[in-house]
């Protein structure tokens, strides 16, 4: 390992776990890296009840993969040793916690004992879920009153971290995507023929629900709505996601509970843009959220989103312009969104779904996203 300012960046959310969480954490490793900064990561992504630990070097840097199911305390004092290797400890010019829960705690534990500042990237299901958990709103308040600086990505979170922490000044860091990644190419034209052509929506409009479909995301919530507008004849669903809850799948498995739908398994990068483009509409109904990839995702390739407003997410859509938000848990408002979406004409769908790309391409692109790390994280 080079004799130099390192970042030490501590997840539990990494590849080869997938959801977005995971994709986001190796995006921003990976372009801070690419931006001359030396980053290692420990990742507490492993099964193994032991704790083992996996190391490969990457370009700038090293992954060191640990079982996050040995016990926390074995699991951290292995991560610690890994920062000294052949007797000689890194020069770590930060430590990085994605997560205010273990990883944010784990981070500044480590940033103190190699005093250096630490980072804490707060990610939404740290205040969602984690805070009202006696053991993790422990590690969440340690991590967050000890962390030289917070970042958030989501408005709102500064708003909620503010009002329980006054003294804290939390950093708004937005997630970012590169657009030309998000270009259609022939083979995602032929996904999307195919996928369409399984489907056969037969002249209704396709809304995709993508991603981990548990019940944050809302998806039972969404067709009741559609049902109560009486809009269940005029959508096909295109369902691609992974670890679905119990009343999403009988939802998604009664014809007069929901619309048509195609089910498929949460696809690799290599095959969303053809998804993607095979709907007409992507949902997210969620009822807390973070700043969501599929969001930006989605966008990027001109699909019109239709939104609750949990999160970043009406932070992101503008409503009637770039896609449209309803109140998080407002059935009636969630179907008077979807309403005035399946009224577009084909055109204005079209005319939405270029503004809603073009938003993305000045306000959340990749470039952004690292620089915003990058100023923070820089010797």
């Amino acid at each position: 390992m080079q004799d130099q300012s390192r970042i030490l960046w501590i997840t539990d959310r990494y590849p080869p776990l997938g959801g977005g969480m995971a994709q986001s954490c190796l995006r921003q490793v990976e372009g801070l890296r690419r931006n001359g900064l030396p980053v290692d990561v420990i990742a507490l992504t492993g099964t193994d009840p032991r704790p083992t630990v996996r190391s490969e070097p990457r370009d700038n840097g090293w992954d060191h993969h640990f079982s996050r199911m040995a016990r926390p305390g074995l699991t951290a004092q292995q991560a610690w040793r890994v920062t000294v290797l052949n007797g000689q400890r890194p020069t770590y010019s930060h430590v990085v916690g994605f997560g205010a829960g273990r990883p944010g705690f784990t981070a500044v534990t480590f940033a103190a004992w190699l005093d250096c500042p630490s980072l804490v990237l707060v990610r939404g299901n740290d205040f969602d879920q984690d805070w009202f958990d006696p053991a993790r709103g422990f590690w969440i308040k340690h991590a967050l009153t000890r962390a030289t600086t917070v970042g958030v990505v989501a408005p709102d979170l500064i708003r909620r971290i503010r009002a329980l922490f006054p003294e804290i000044k939390p950093v708004f860091i937005p997630n970012g995507i590169n657009l030309d990644d998000w270009a259609l190419l022939p083979q995602d034209e032929k996904l999307r023929d195919e996928t369409l052509a399984q489907l056969t929506p037969n002249g209704r409009r396709v809304v995709g629900f993508f991603g981990e479909l548990k019940y944050k995301k809302g998806v039972p919530f969404f067709m009741g709505a559609l049902r109560d507008a009486g809009l269940l004849d005029q959508v096909a669903a295109l369902v691609v996601g992974k670890r679905m809850d119990e009343d999403t799948e009988q939802i998604l498995d009664d014809p007069t509970l929901s619309p048509p739908n195609l089910r498929l398994p949460f696809s690799g990068r290599e095959k969303l843009p053809g998804l993607y483009a095979a709907c007409d509409y992507v949902a997210l109904p969620s009822f807390f959220e973070g700043m969501p990839n599929v969001l930006l995702e989605a966008m990027g390739l001109g699909v019109v989103p239709i939104v609750s407003d949990a999160g970043a997410m009406a932070e992101v859509v503008q409503d009637g312009e770039t896609g449209f938000v309803f109140a998080t848990g407002d059935r009636d408002a969630a179907a008077r969104a979807a309403s005035r979406a399946l009224a577009q004409t084909p055109q204005e769908r079209e005319a939405m779904g270029r503004r809603a790309r073009e938003c993305i391409a000045q306000n959340y692109s990749l470039d952004g996203e690292i620089a915003a790390l990058s100023a923070i994280l820089r010797p």
